[in-house]
């Protein structure tokens, strides 16, 4: 008769031994029989004690002879239980374990018995005990407390059947070892060697073991009073954590808990009211269970990987849609080198011994990659071991105090730009406790990888912005330093002022030298090339029209222009608010080759050859590019923000950047009535203004903004310019194309028209930095003269003209359209080019002997090194591209 129930293997590691057993998960029970005891040498280096952990896991399974669905594991701490990674040290056990991903070796070693890595989970030893206790003792409702007593005090809380480990009514990630007591630390206190030293100050011996100290006790009063001692030690920490947490039982074990019977009267006595105590009748086995349930919980929860609707893009270019209008994801055919599929190819590539230093960018989904190429490398029979960088990152509460002065305390949008180094989130005492063994293949992971002093092949892993962003919200994504921000929009002011900013310091110290480079965006899957092709596939771009990849999100005020016109986006959305055409920090560039796609970080090409892009600006600019180009659609949507941006001055003094926000809005589409407000209208005062703004605020009450802010007419094609200070906002019914300098954040919403965001939350206003930073000066007449360009023929032939768009003079761009019915060539003049198909259905741009294709709204660059190109004309009727780039004065005078 077929066996129809379920069994899991649960592993106890102790410091002399692992524990292992069968469990039934119907009955959650272990099974009779099933029991072993494998010894093992907690000081051998790491290989062969991982060697030690396969063979009594493959012999125990052998023996049980059924399949098993899962391995659960309690260990003893630190250690990283949801990656798996140990950071034990200095405790004379498992010490050549320190950095290494226990995890990730169990799997590539268990393939033909476990089915995914997610069938391999970890907790910490007094948790699993008191879970197992839980269980076993049908105390599935209500709270539990539970302590294991040996060497130390562990201690773990259960509720509602699961091991809790942040509340505000238990101890910091439930340990209870280092609270305070009685003017020492609780462990000083409950320990092995409180108990032996207590026995010499009274006995004036030694003993090696609290087992002679507790047969002595069978007989001398004196030593029985040091085990009462203990447990009134013991209940008075009990005691005081039960008037917080206030369990319904308490549960004992470890190896002094054989011994209840000579302090439990003194243990007792301490709790008002009698306590409901269970004493275990064996911890391993407890633990061995509490490990298993702890497993069968992780693989019941729904983990969410990316939270929106929108596709990742395809690995493999869709040839069938090339003429099909707007596309999502254009990429750069490259001419040399390949671009290939599958970790299992990439790891063919690889050295089979010494160092593989796999570093790259946060949001990578790093334990899948990593399965992955551990199980390919086991296949190949190459002997591995990987270590985490993660463990050693300095502790949390030292990266805190460190970033603190960058994060801008309160304000739920702004820091300052962090002035570091990757380098900093590390502890160079951890980074040294990592010891690498000769003659296998040592492989170091995570961001920072190349920092951790060994030398060997590097591969990168880049992941888009926008993607880390989707991760992000769906819970998947920790801040440098494993700092978890649960609330998204701060986790991101963090990454925006701190961990990009070092993060691409280091990538651009590392280009040089990167042997592989990875696209992480695929999930299971992904793409890549060697460095060679990459840094080729860059040279060749910086010399050559392009279309960086943009992105899509929605947004409160958003519209449907987007999403009606541009076939690849996802639809079940309720709008798109923003499209990134061209946002440099955050959008990237696709290389391929036959077809197949890999995307990195814009920012890679301006490392590579910022000269090549820029030409002359990049002596302003360095490898910080200056123009951005984005889509905000409010068709059939709402009004944007009343807001405005801040001055140089205050730019650079609180929040770190050199140059400010600088924008214009070029009215791509325009439905009929649609308006732009822009400037004041005469006579406005802003303290006026100020208490308006204010009195909405605090009142919940609308703002008549129109009694304050003029608006315009928006047609298509005109320019509105928006230097710093100016208030301003699109109205509904418009689809801008916003030609702005780089940094995009600093917007300053002092009114928001009574509204709540997307996530039901109110949507934060900065009216006291808004209204410091206000021109007042732009207001009545000077609006209109001043603030809404004027277009001048600069140059014209039989079929085409070059229009300047005028700017203000606060801004360092200069805006230019082309009309043309056939062709006409236009010269960089040594400055890079950002332009947009604003007009007409599609063109040719042929750069430096290279030719490519644009539809109608679609941005292309066309680098200053390129020197020329001419555009073509493939759809009827006259085509406009607006173009911009860096004044060629700034290039010579600076910002």
């Amino acid at each position: 008769m077929q066996d129809k129930n379920t069994y899991y293997l649960g592993i106890d590691i102790g410091g002399s031994h692992f524990a292992m057993g069968v469990v039934n998960a119907d009955t959650m029970s272990l099974l009779t029989g099933t029991v072993e005891r494998f010894p093992v040498d907690s000081g051998l280096s790491a290989l062969p004690v991982l060697n030690q952990l396969i063979r009594a896991i493959k012999q125990t399974i052998t023996n049980f002879q059924k399949p098993i669905k899962g391995i659960g594991i309690s260990v003893p701490g630190p250690f990283d239980y949801e990656q798996g990674v140990s950071y034990i040290f200095g405790l004379n056990k498992f010490d050549s374990l320190y950095g290494v991903n226990i995890k990730l070796f169990l799997w590539s070693h268990l393939q033909d018995t476990l089915e995914s890595i997610e069938q391999i989970a970890f907790l910490n030893d007094a948790d699993s005990f008191v879970l197992g206790e839980t269980y076993s003792n049908n105390l599935h409702s209500g709270k539990v407390l539970g302590v294991t007593l040996g060497t130390g005090i562990g201690s773990g809380f259960v509720v509602d059947g699961k091991v809790v480990t942040n509340s505000d009514d238990i101890p910091e990630d439930g340990n209870i070892y280092n609270l305070p007591f009685k003017g020492k630390r609780v462990e000083d206190w409950i320990s092995t060697q409180w108990f032996l030293d207590t026995f010499f100050k009274t006995f004036g011996e030694s003993v090696d073991n609290v087992k002679q100290i507790a047969d002595r006790a069978e007989t001398s009063e004196k030593a029985r009073d040091i085990f009462e001692q203990y447990g009134q030690h013991l209940g008075e920490v009990m005691c005081s954590l039960s008037g917080s947490f206030k369990p319904d039982a308490l549960v004992i074990g470890g190896s002094i808990s054989k011994s209840y019977h000579l302090f439990n009267n003194a243990f007792e006595t301490c709790f008002a009211t009698p306590k409901n105590i269970r004493i275990t009748k064996g911890t391993a086995n407890a633990a061995i269970v509490g490990a298993v349930i702890h497993l069968t919980i992780k693989q019941n929860k729904l983990s969410t990987k990316r939270k929106t609707e929108q596709y990742v893009m395809p690995m493999r270019a869709d040839e069938s849609r090339k003429d099909e209008g707007y596309t999502v994801y254009p990429s750069f055919e490259i001419a040399t080198g390949t671009v290939s599929m599958g970790v299992e190819n990439l790891v063919d590539e690889l050295p089979k011994e010494g160092c593989i230093l796999i570093d790259g960018y946060m949001g990578a989904y790093w334990e899948e990659f990593m399965g992955q190429l551990t199980a390919a490398l086991q296949k190949r029979n190459v002997e591995h071991v990987t270590y985490d960088m993660a463990s050693a990152y300095k502790d949390v509460e030292s990266i805190e105090k460190m970033v603190e002065p960058f994060l801008g305390g309160d304000d739920p949008v702004f820091g300052k730009i962090y002035s570091g180094n990757l380098k900093d989130f590390f502890d160079n005492q951890k980074l040294n406790s990592i010891q690498p063994m000769e003659g296998i293949l040592n492989v170091f992971y995570g961001p920072g990888a190349a920092l951790s002093g060994q030398k060997g092949t590097i591969i990168y892993i880049d992941v888009p912005k926008n993607e880390i962003q989707f991760r992000s919200r769906a819970g998947q994504v920790a801040n440098l330093g494993n700092v978890m921000v649960e609330d998204n929009k701060q986790q991101y002011k963090r990454m925006y002022f701190i961990d990009w900013q070092v993060l691409n310091k280091h990538k651009q110290q590392l280009l040089k030298d990167i042997d592989f480079v990875v696209d992480g965006q695929f999930g299971s899957d992904i793409t890549w090339c060697d460095g060679d092709t990459l840094r080729k596939g860059l040279q060749e771009m910086a010399s050559h029209a392009f279309r960086p990849r943009p992105w899509f999100s929605p947004g409160i005020w958003g519209g449907d222009w987007m999403k009606e016109r541009f076939g690849e986006l996802a639809q079940d959305v309720p709008n798109y608010a923003w499209s990134f055409e061209l946002i440099a920090p955050e959008n990237g560039i696709v290389i391929s080759k036959n077809g197949v796609r890999l995307e990195v970080s814009f920012d890679f090409l301006m490392f590579h050859d910022n000269q090549a892009i820029l030409g002359e600006a990049a002596s302003i600019f360095g490898t910080e590019f200056p123009i951005r180009f984005d889509y905000l659609d409010t068709v059939n949507g709402q009004n944007l923000s009343l807001q405005c941006h801040p001055t140089v001055a205050y730019m650079r003094e609180n929040f770190g950047h050199t140059f400010t926000q600088d924008e214009t809005y070029y009215i791509l589409d325009a439905e009929p009535g649609a308006k732009v407000y822009l400037g004041f209208n005469e006579g406005v005062q802003k303290e006026e203004f100020r208490n308006a703004l204010e009195q909405s605020h605090s009142e919940a009450k609308p703002m008549p903004v129109e009694d304050y802010v003029q608006t315009f007419e928006a047609k298509k094609h005109d320019l509105f310019l928006i230097p710093n200070g100016t208030v301003h906002c699109s109205g509904i019914g418009n689809l801008v194309l916003e030609i702005s300098s780089t940094p995009y954040i600093f917007t300053f919403k002092m009114y928001d028209w009574m509204r709540m965001d997307l996530d039901g939350k109110p949507r934060p206003l900065n009216i006291k930095r808004g209204v410091e930073n206000l021109n007042m000066e732009c207001q009545g007449d000077k609006v209109q003269a001043e603030y809404i360009s004027k277009p001048e023929v600069l140059q014209s032939g039989d079929d085409w003209k070059m229009i300047k768009l005028p700017t203000h003079p606060k801004h360092f761009y200069e805006i230019h359209r082309y009309e043309l019915d056939s062709e006409m060539t236009v010269s960089t003049n040594g400055q890079c080019h950002i332009l947009n198909l604003v007009e007409g259905t599609k063109i040719n741009v042929m750069a430096n002997g290279r030719s490519m294709d644009v539809h109608y709204a679609e941005t292309f660059v066309v680098p200053a090194a390129a020197g020329s190109y001419t555009i073509k004309n493939l759809g009827t009727g006259t085509a406009k591209v607006v173009q911009s780039n860096v004044k060629p004065e700034i290039s010579k005078t600076g910002l």
